[in-house]
């Protein structure tokens, strides 16, 4: 398989104080008692009501850490945060630079990463290659080498991939990717419909680990086995955009959040209310006052 990459915006804050790896423990759903300096971490910051307001990737650089965040969430992060800080001595910053997460994909990435930038990656690891340039490896789904830079130092490294023969995806090919392999992102599935555990992003929250916002909530739905719904994947044969309603035995059951034409073939990311989810059921979709059938499936 050719290594291919892709291009993303994302937000960036700067984040300091001697209280703030404990804080960011407090207010998400992973667990930061122990981050090391030159490790990573991802979590989830969760409403009172355990809705997702963000999956971030804190980096530990032991003098300064950074909070990586969905593009244009900086501004609502510090927001949410800032109400909690009260006699924790911790600085949050919006770095108003614009920054790029530049995703590699495909075969051999530990031997790629040192080829292109002479690092021996390890797992959980963030290296800094020099001044706002930053590069990890990630499992979020799909494997993937990924260089955080600033937009103005992209081009550098777009030439430098082109040169070793990788292909640049563009929007449709991404999107095709991730809503193939499940994968949340941004407006999309992060907003305060949906909770961590109904897209999948059980890995990113320990439950034991005690009290953060939105804890108890989501330690209910753990503890009862209850989902209020769940993220599938769905294939359709016409055509299906954001916010189509899914139906099942004439009823409305769940609605689209991620959609994709890639050459003719309608993919989308979905949810459907647990109570009416039976994969082995007939499933449909509205749009343009038009009804549907449509293939759904689980997301590993």
């Amino acid at each position: 398989m050719t290594n291919k990459f892709f291009i993303k915006n994302i937000g960036l804050v700067n984040a300091s104080g001697k209280d703030l790896i404990d804080f960011v423990n407090r207010m998400s759903t992973n667990d930061f008692k122990k981050l090391p300096a030159n490790e990573f971490r991802k979590s989830v910051l969760t409403t009172d009501k355990g809705r997702i307001i963000d999956l971030i990737n804190v980096l530990n650089f032991g003098e300064h850490t950074l909070i990586l965040t969905s593009n244009d969430f900086q501004d609502k992060i510090i927001t949410h945060l800032d109400k909690y800080i009260i006699m924790d001595d911790v600085k949050l910053e919006k770095n108003n630079t614009r920054f790029c997460q530049i995703m590699i994909y495909g075969n051999n990435l530990p031997e790629l990463a040192k080829k292109l930038f002479d690092i021996e990656t390890e797992k959980n690891k963030v290296y800094k290659i020099y001044d706002e340039v930053f590069l990890f490896t990630d499992d979020f789904k799909i494997d993937s080498l990924n260089v955080i830079c600033t937009k103005e130092s992209a081009d550098k490294f777009i030439s430098k991939f082109l040169e070793d023969n990788l292909e640049e995806m563009n929007c449709a090919e991404y999107e095709h990717l991730r809503i193939d392999a499940g994968i949340p992102e941004g407006f999309n599935e992060f907003n305060d419909q949906i909770n961590p555990m109904e897209c999948g992003l059980d890995n990113y929250i320990s439950f034991v680990k005690g009290c953060y916002i939105g804890q108890e909530v989501i330690a209910r739905l753990d503890s009862q086995g209850k989902r209020p719904k769940q993220m599938v994947k769905i294939k359709s044969e016409s055509e299906i955009v954001k916010d189509d309603k899914i139906y099942t035995d004439d009823k409305e059951t769940g609605f689209i959040s991620s959609a994709i034409n890639h050459y003719g073939n309608f993919q989308a990311l979905g949810f459907i209310r647990s109570v009416n989810l039976d994969f082995l059921k007939e499933y449909s979709v509205k749009h343009n006052n038009e009804k549907f059938k449509i293939n759904i499936s689980k997301i590993n």
